[in-house]
């Protein structure tokens, strides 16, 4: 079971973090992704992109040892992604699907969120990113056995998804998922 309640040292290393992060100034990706894609060669660029680079100080998942993952990637309907992904420290009850619909589609027109706007034509813009756990893992609530994937990136694709099933609207999909598998020693 992986535990990730409490995660240990050592979280990503200093010189992978973007310059100028948490700035508005803060460097592009091209420029970024030109400088660590050797080092980083074992993860896609996307995932790279969308948790490394863009969620650099907010990442609950900035422990693993990125060195250590591998990645594939799946295409998934829409019912697999909501049965079978597992937001850390989130039951399914935390889901407040009216609440979620009203903040990704604003007034419903062209302000809608860009979240809403990929999935309403289908799917989302860039893949999710989830950590697989063969043996379930341990959360910040409780242990959690029967899950076998860990939401890492892409909370506010999961959360307008959940809500247009609420709504009993389900986006044509298939939906792309990357899988990371950490290789612990």
């Amino acid at each position: 079971m992986l535990n990730l309640k409490n995660p240990d040292l050592p979280v990503w290393p200093e010189e992978l973090q973007p310059i100028l992060e948490g700035t508005i100034n803060k460097e592009p990706f091209d420029a970024w992704w030109a400088r660590h894609r050797e080092r980083l060669r074992n993860l896609h660029p996307e995932i790279a992109g969308q948790w490394i680079y863009r969620h650099w100080t907010y990442s609950h998942f900035s422990f693993l040892p990125l060195e250590k993952l591998t990645w594939r990637e799946e295409v998934w309907d829409s019912d697999k992604i909501l049965r079978d992904i597992v937001r850390y420290g989130h039951d399914d009850c935390d889901y407040a699907p009216d609440f979620d619909y009203r903040t990704f589609q604003r007034s419903g027109g062209a302000d809608r969120h860009q979240t809403a706007v990929a999935l309403d034509a289908g799917t989302w813009d860039f893949p999710i990113v989830v950590l697989e756990a063969p043996d379930g893992f341990l959360d910040a609530r409780r242990p959690r056995p029967d899950a076998r994937y860990v939401l890492i990136e892409g909370h506010q694709r999961m959360r307008y998804l959940n809500a247009l099933r609420a709504r009993n609207y389900q986006p044509l999909g298939p939906h792309r998922v990357f899988i990371l598998k950490w290789s612990q020693p």
